[in-house]
Protein backbone atom coordinates (compact mmCIF):
# COMPACT_ATOMS: atom_id res chain seq x y z
CA UNK A 1 0.00 0.00 0.00
CA UNK A 2 1.14 3.54 -0.76
CA UNK A 3 2.75 5.48 2.08
CA UNK A 4 1.14 8.78 1.09
CA UNK A 5 -1.89 9.27 -1.15
CA UNK A 6 -3.39 12.45 -2.54
CA UNK A 7 -6.99 12.30 -3.72
CA UNK A 8 -8.07 14.89 -6.31
CA UNK A 9 -11.82 15.50 -6.35
CA UNK A 10 -13.69 17.09 -9.24
CA UNK A 11 -17.35 17.82 -9.84
CA UNK A 12 -18.13 14.19 -10.67
CA UNK A 13 -17.42 13.19 -7.06
CA UNK A 14 -20.05 15.63 -5.76
CA UNK A 15 -22.50 14.53 -8.45
CA UNK A 16 -22.76 11.24 -6.53
CA UNK A 17 -24.35 13.24 -3.72
CA UNK A 18 -26.86 15.10 -5.88
CA UNK A 19 -24.86 18.29 -6.44
CA UNK A 20 -25.13 19.34 -10.11
CA UNK A 21 -22.00 19.64 -12.23
CA UNK A 22 -21.22 23.06 -13.64
CA UNK A 23 -22.79 22.40 -17.06
CA UNK A 24 -26.11 21.81 -15.25
CA UNK A 25 -25.92 24.86 -13.01
CA UNK A 26 -27.41 27.40 -15.41
CA UNK A 27 -30.72 25.54 -15.52
CA UNK A 28 -31.04 25.71 -11.74
CA UNK A 29 -30.12 29.39 -11.39
CA UNK A 30 -33.64 30.44 -12.37
CA UNK A 31 -35.60 27.26 -11.66
CA UNK A 32 -38.85 27.54 -9.74
CA UNK A 33 -37.58 25.14 -7.06
CA UNK A 34 -36.89 28.26 -5.01
CA UNK A 35 -39.50 28.85 -2.32
CA UNK A 36 -40.47 32.11 -0.70
CA UNK A 37 -40.82 35.61 -2.12
CA UNK A 38 -37.15 36.46 -1.68
CA UNK A 39 -35.96 33.45 -3.69
CA UNK A 40 -38.58 34.08 -6.36
CA UNK A 41 -37.25 37.63 -6.69
CA UNK A 42 -33.70 36.24 -6.97
CA UNK A 43 -34.79 34.00 -9.85
CA UNK A 44 -36.39 37.01 -11.55
CA UNK A 45 -33.22 39.12 -11.21
CA UNK A 46 -31.00 36.39 -12.68
CA UNK A 47 -33.42 35.56 -15.49
CA UNK A 48 -33.63 39.21 -16.53
CA UNK A 49 -29.84 39.47 -16.54
CA UNK A 50 -29.29 36.49 -18.84
CA UNK A 51 -32.10 37.71 -21.09
CA UNK A 52 -30.65 41.21 -21.40
CA UNK A 53 -27.00 40.20 -21.68
CA UNK A 54 -27.17 36.84 -23.48
CA UNK A 55 -30.43 37.22 -25.38
CA UNK A 56 -31.95 34.22 -23.64
CA UNK A 57 -35.53 33.35 -24.52
CA UNK A 58 -37.73 30.50 -23.37
CA UNK A 59 -36.95 27.24 -25.13
CA UNK A 60 -33.33 28.10 -25.83
CA UNK A 61 -30.29 26.82 -23.94
CA UNK A 62 -29.11 28.84 -20.97
CA UNK A 63 -25.62 30.36 -21.14
CA UNK A 64 -22.99 28.46 -19.17
CA UNK A 65 -22.29 29.48 -15.58
CA UNK A 66 -18.68 30.41 -16.40
CA UNK A 67 -19.87 32.76 -19.15
CA UNK A 68 -22.42 34.39 -16.84
CA UNK A 69 -19.92 34.98 -14.04
CA UNK A 70 -17.04 35.99 -16.31
CA UNK A 71 -19.17 38.64 -18.02
CA UNK A 72 -19.76 40.17 -14.59
CA UNK A 73 -16.30 39.67 -13.07
CA UNK A 74 -14.32 41.26 -15.88
CA UNK A 75 -16.64 44.29 -16.02
CA UNK A 76 -16.41 44.77 -12.23
CA UNK A 77 -12.63 44.32 -12.25
CA UNK A 78 -12.21 46.94 -14.98
CA UNK A 79 -14.78 49.33 -13.49
CA UNK A 80 -16.79 49.39 -16.73
CA UNK A 81 -20.46 49.02 -17.54
CA UNK A 82 -21.88 46.00 -19.31
CA UNK A 83 -24.08 47.98 -21.65
CA UNK A 84 -26.13 50.97 -20.55
CA UNK A 85 -28.33 48.87 -18.29
CA UNK A 86 -25.66 47.45 -16.01
CA UNK A 87 -23.16 49.69 -14.26
CA UNK A 88 -20.32 47.96 -12.43
CA UNK A 89 -22.03 48.88 -9.14
CA UNK A 90 -25.21 47.16 -10.32
CA UNK A 91 -23.14 44.19 -11.48
CA UNK A 92 -21.66 43.79 -8.01
CA UNK A 93 -25.20 43.31 -6.69
CA UNK A 94 -26.06 40.88 -9.49
CA UNK A 95 -22.95 38.89 -8.62
CA UNK A 96 -23.99 38.64 -4.97
CA UNK A 97 -27.42 37.41 -6.06
CA UNK A 98 -25.89 34.73 -8.31
CA UNK A 99 -23.37 33.63 -5.66
CA UNK A 100 -26.23 33.35 -3.15
CA UNK A 101 -28.11 31.10 -5.57
CA UNK A 102 -24.99 29.02 -6.24
CA UNK A 103 -24.41 28.44 -2.52
CA UNK A 104 -28.11 27.60 -2.07
CA UNK A 105 -27.84 24.97 -4.81
CA UNK A 106 -24.60 23.50 -3.45
CA UNK A 107 -26.12 23.14 0.01
CA UNK A 108 -29.72 22.39 -0.92
CA UNK A 109 -29.12 19.65 -3.50
CA UNK A 110 -26.82 17.58 -1.29
CA UNK A 111 -28.01 14.04 -0.60
CA UNK A 112 -26.22 11.36 1.35
CA UNK A 113 -24.45 8.87 -0.92
CA UNK A 114 -23.42 5.58 0.65
CA UNK A 115 -20.84 5.03 -2.10
CA UNK A 116 -19.21 8.43 -1.58
CA UNK A 117 -19.34 7.91 2.19
CA UNK A 118 -17.73 4.47 1.92
CA UNK A 119 -15.03 5.82 -0.42
CA UNK A 120 -14.04 8.50 2.11
CA UNK A 121 -14.31 6.09 5.03
CA UNK A 122 -12.07 3.44 3.42
CA UNK A 123 -9.41 5.99 2.51
CA UNK A 124 -9.26 7.56 5.96
CA UNK A 125 -9.45 4.24 7.79
CA UNK A 126 -7.16 2.02 5.71
CA UNK A 127 -4.62 4.32 4.07
CA UNK A 128 -1.74 5.54 6.27
CA UNK A 129 -1.68 9.17 5.06
CA UNK A 130 -4.25 10.85 2.83
CA UNK A 131 -4.60 14.46 1.68
CA UNK A 132 -7.43 15.80 -0.47
CA UNK A 133 -7.10 18.37 -3.23
CA UNK A 134 -10.58 19.64 -4.10
CA UNK A 135 -11.57 21.67 -7.15
CA UNK A 136 -15.22 22.09 -6.09
CA UNK A 137 -16.88 24.85 -4.05
CA UNK A 138 -19.27 22.47 -2.29
CA UNK A 139 -18.79 20.75 1.08
CA UNK A 140 -19.68 17.18 0.10
CA UNK A 141 -16.30 15.86 1.26
CA UNK A 142 -16.54 17.69 4.58
CA UNK A 143 -20.02 16.29 5.22
CA UNK A 144 -18.78 12.76 4.61
CA UNK A 145 -15.81 13.27 6.92
CA UNK A 146 -18.00 14.61 9.72
CA UNK A 147 -20.48 11.75 9.33
CA UNK A 148 -17.80 9.19 10.20
CA UNK A 149 -17.92 7.56 13.62
CA UNK A 150 -14.31 8.51 14.28
CA UNK A 151 -14.05 12.25 15.06
CA UNK A 152 -11.74 13.66 12.37
CA UNK A 153 -10.72 17.29 12.04
CA UNK A 154 -10.26 19.25 8.82
CA UNK A 155 -7.34 21.54 8.04
CA UNK A 156 -7.97 23.79 5.02
CA UNK A 157 -4.40 25.17 5.29
CA UNK A 158 -5.79 28.56 4.25
CA UNK A 159 -4.69 30.58 7.27
CA UNK A 160 -8.33 31.06 8.21
CA UNK A 161 -10.03 31.30 11.58
CA UNK A 162 -12.58 28.71 12.65
CA UNK A 163 -16.01 29.80 13.89
CA UNK A 164 -16.10 28.99 17.58
CA UNK A 165 -18.89 27.80 19.84
CA UNK A 166 -20.68 25.68 17.23
CA UNK A 167 -19.89 22.19 18.42
CA UNK A 168 -16.30 22.17 17.18
CA UNK A 169 -14.82 21.32 20.58
CA UNK A 170 -15.16 17.52 20.18
CA UNK A 171 -11.83 15.79 20.73
CA UNK A 172 -10.54 14.64 17.35
CA UNK A 173 -8.43 11.59 16.60
CA UNK A 174 -6.60 13.02 13.60
CA UNK A 175 -6.63 15.92 11.17
CA UNK A 176 -6.99 15.64 7.40
CA UNK A 177 -5.78 18.26 4.94
CA UNK A 178 -8.52 19.42 2.57
CA UNK A 179 -6.94 21.76 0.03
CA UNK A 180 -9.65 23.67 -1.84
CA UNK A 181 -7.76 25.43 -4.60
CA UNK A 182 -10.79 27.38 -5.86
CA UNK A 183 -12.19 28.34 -2.47
CA UNK A 184 -15.26 26.99 -0.75
CA UNK A 185 -18.88 27.95 -0.23
CA UNK A 186 -18.36 27.75 3.54
CA UNK A 187 -15.50 30.28 3.60
CA UNK A 188 -16.18 33.92 4.38
CA UNK A 189 -13.80 36.83 3.96
CA UNK A 190 -13.43 40.27 5.50
CA UNK A 191 -12.39 42.83 2.90
CA UNK A 192 -11.38 45.24 5.66
CA UNK A 193 -8.96 43.29 7.86
CA UNK A 194 -8.54 40.47 5.33
CA UNK A 195 -9.27 37.60 7.67
CA UNK A 196 -10.69 34.36 6.28
CA UNK A 197 -13.37 32.58 8.33
CA UNK A 198 -13.96 28.83 7.98
CA UNK A 199 -17.52 27.74 8.72
CA UNK A 200 -16.51 24.09 9.03
CA UNK A 201 -19.99 22.72 9.73
CA UNK A 202 -21.77 25.09 7.28
CA UNK A 203 -23.72 26.48 10.22
CA UNK A 204 -24.25 29.92 8.64
CA UNK A 205 -27.13 30.15 6.15
CA UNK A 206 -26.33 30.82 2.46
CA UNK A 207 -28.04 34.22 2.75
CA UNK A 208 -25.80 35.31 5.60
CA UNK A 209 -22.66 34.04 3.84
CA UNK A 210 -23.18 36.04 0.68
CA UNK A 211 -22.44 39.54 1.98
CA UNK A 212 -25.77 41.31 1.43
CA UNK A 213 -26.29 44.60 3.24
CA UNK A 214 -29.46 46.61 3.84
CA UNK A 215 -28.32 49.02 1.14
CA UNK A 216 -28.00 46.17 -1.36
CA UNK A 217 -31.58 45.10 -0.68
CA UNK A 218 -32.86 48.65 -1.11
CA UNK A 219 -31.07 49.00 -4.46
CA UNK A 220 -32.53 45.79 -5.89
CA UNK A 221 -35.89 46.94 -7.23
CA UNK A 222 -37.19 43.39 -7.64
CA UNK A 223 -37.19 43.13 -3.85
CA UNK A 224 -39.57 46.06 -3.42
CA UNK A 225 -42.64 44.86 -1.56
CA UNK A 226 -40.98 41.62 -0.49
CA UNK A 227 -41.38 41.02 3.24
CA UNK A 228 -37.80 40.74 4.46
CA UNK A 229 -36.56 39.83 7.91
CA UNK A 230 -33.30 41.75 8.01
CA UNK A 231 -32.05 39.57 10.85
CA UNK A 232 -31.93 36.75 8.27
CA UNK A 233 -30.35 38.92 5.58
CA UNK A 234 -27.51 40.78 7.23
CA UNK A 235 -24.70 38.33 7.32
CA UNK A 236 -22.02 37.36 9.76
CA UNK A 237 -19.78 40.15 11.01
CA UNK A 238 -16.02 39.89 11.26
CA UNK A 239 -15.09 39.05 14.85
CA UNK A 240 -12.06 41.35 14.59
CA UNK A 241 -13.39 44.57 13.07
CA UNK A 242 -17.17 44.13 12.78
CA UNK A 243 -17.16 44.50 8.99
CA UNK A 244 -19.54 42.46 6.82
CA UNK A 245 -18.13 39.11 5.72
CA UNK A 246 -18.75 37.73 2.23
CA UNK A 247 -18.27 34.45 0.39
CA UNK A 248 -14.84 33.56 -0.93
CA UNK A 249 -14.90 31.45 -4.09
CA UNK A 250 -12.75 31.74 -7.20
CA UNK A 251 -14.74 31.97 -10.42
CA UNK A 252 -13.09 31.14 -13.75
CA UNK A 253 -11.88 34.67 -14.51
CA UNK A 254 -10.42 35.13 -11.03
CA UNK A 255 -8.69 31.77 -10.61
CA UNK A 256 -5.22 32.88 -11.63
CA UNK A 257 -5.30 35.95 -9.37
CA UNK A 258 -6.68 33.84 -6.50
CA UNK A 259 -3.79 31.42 -6.96
CA UNK A 260 -1.28 34.25 -6.74
CA UNK A 261 -2.93 36.33 -4.01
CA UNK A 262 -5.70 34.82 -1.88
CA UNK A 263 -4.89 31.12 -2.11
CA UNK A 264 -1.15 31.03 -2.74
CA UNK A 265 -0.53 28.98 0.41
CA UNK A 266 -3.22 26.47 -0.60
CA UNK A 267 -1.74 26.00 -4.07
CA UNK A 268 1.73 25.65 -2.58
CA UNK A 269 0.45 23.07 -0.09
CA UNK A 270 -1.36 21.19 -2.89
CA UNK A 271 1.86 21.08 -4.90
CA UNK A 272 3.76 19.81 -1.86
CA UNK A 273 1.17 17.14 -1.09
CA UNK A 274 1.10 15.90 -4.67
CA UNK A 275 4.87 15.88 -5.10
CA UNK A 276 5.42 13.92 -1.86
CA UNK A 277 2.76 11.32 -2.65
CA UNK A 278 3.47 8.03 -4.38
CA UNK A 279 -0.20 7.55 -5.32
CA UNK A 280 -2.78 9.92 -6.80
CA UNK A 281 -6.47 9.11 -7.09
CA UNK A 282 -8.55 11.34 -9.39
CA UNK A 283 -12.31 11.15 -8.88
CA UNK A 284 -14.77 12.93 -11.15
CA UNK A 285 -12.26 15.39 -12.60
CA UNK A 286 -12.44 15.66 -16.38
CA UNK A 287 -8.95 17.16 -16.87
CA UNK A 288 -10.44 19.89 -19.10
CA UNK A 289 -8.30 21.36 -21.85
CA UNK A 290 -8.57 24.93 -20.53
CA UNK A 291 -7.68 24.20 -16.89
CA UNK A 292 -4.11 25.28 -17.59
CA UNK A 293 -3.11 26.45 -14.12
CA UNK A 294 -4.11 23.29 -12.31
CA UNK A 295 -2.76 20.98 -15.02
CA UNK A 296 0.55 22.83 -14.79
CA UNK A 297 0.54 22.29 -11.02
CA UNK A 298 -0.04 18.58 -11.59
CA UNK A 299 2.82 18.33 -14.04
CA UNK A 300 5.22 20.21 -11.74
CA UNK A 301 4.27 17.97 -8.81
CA UNK A 302 4.61 14.85 -10.93
CA UNK A 303 8.14 15.64 -12.07
CA UNK A 304 9.87 17.70 -9.37
CA UNK A 305 10.91 14.78 -7.13
CA UNK A 306 10.63 11.93 -9.63
CA UNK A 307 14.43 11.58 -9.88
CA UNK A 308 14.62 11.02 -6.11
CA UNK A 309 11.85 8.46 -5.75
CA UNK A 310 12.52 4.73 -5.75
CA UNK A 311 9.11 3.89 -7.22
CA UNK A 312 7.17 5.44 -10.08
CA UNK A 313 4.11 7.57 -9.33
CA UNK A 314 0.95 5.45 -9.39
CA UNK A 315 -2.23 7.13 -10.68
CA UNK A 316 -5.80 5.84 -10.51
CA UNK A 317 -8.57 7.66 -12.36
CA UNK A 318 -12.25 7.24 -11.48
CA UNK A 319 -14.73 8.41 -14.13
CA UNK A 320 -18.24 7.57 -15.25
CA UNK A 321 -18.75 6.55 -18.89
CA UNK A 322 -16.29 9.03 -20.38
CA UNK A 323 -13.93 7.41 -22.85
CA UNK A 324 -12.70 10.77 -24.15
CA UNK A 325 -11.63 11.83 -20.65
CA UNK A 326 -9.81 8.52 -20.18
CA UNK A 327 -7.85 9.24 -23.36
CA UNK A 328 -6.93 12.72 -22.06
CA UNK A 329 -5.53 11.23 -18.86
CA UNK A 330 -3.47 8.63 -20.71
CA UNK A 331 -2.04 11.21 -23.08
CA UNK A 332 -1.20 13.59 -20.20
CA UNK A 333 0.31 11.12 -17.70
CA UNK A 334 1.39 8.25 -19.95
CA UNK A 335 2.74 5.18 -18.15
CA UNK A 336 2.05 6.71 -14.71
CA UNK A 337 -1.58 5.63 -15.12
CA UNK A 338 -2.18 2.48 -13.10
CA UNK A 339 -5.87 2.13 -13.90
CA UNK A 340 -8.85 4.00 -15.28
CA UNK A 341 -12.15 2.95 -13.72
CA UNK A 342 -14.86 4.22 -16.06
CA UNK A 343 -17.76 2.80 -14.03
CA UNK A 344 -17.75 5.30 -11.16
CA UNK A 345 -17.02 5.17 -7.43
CA UNK A 346 -19.22 2.13 -6.78
CA UNK A 347 -17.06 0.00 -9.06
CA UNK A 348 -13.78 1.53 -7.88
CA UNK A 349 -14.56 0.56 -4.29
CA UNK A 350 -13.85 -3.03 -5.35
CA UNK A 351 -10.21 -2.08 -5.95
CA UNK A 352 -9.54 -0.08 -2.79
Amino acid sequence: MSKKTTVILGAGFSKNSGVPVQTEFSNYLVESYAIGDFDKAVSKIIKRYIKNVFGYSKGNAYPQLDDILTSIDIAINSGHNLGAGYSYTHLELIRKVIVYRIISILEGFYRYSRHAAKFVRVLLRDYPEVDFVVLNWDTVLEKNIYEMEEPIGIDYVNGGEEIKGLGNSLKISKVVKVLKVHGSCNWMYCNNCRVLINDLKSSISPLKRTGFTRMDILLLKDLEGVDINYDNIENKKCFRCGNVLSSHIATQSYRNSFKVNSFSNIWAEAEKSLSLSDKWIFVGYSLPQNDYEFKHLLKIAELKLSHKKKTKLNIDVVLLNSDSTAVRYKSFFGDKINMVCNEGIEEYLNYL
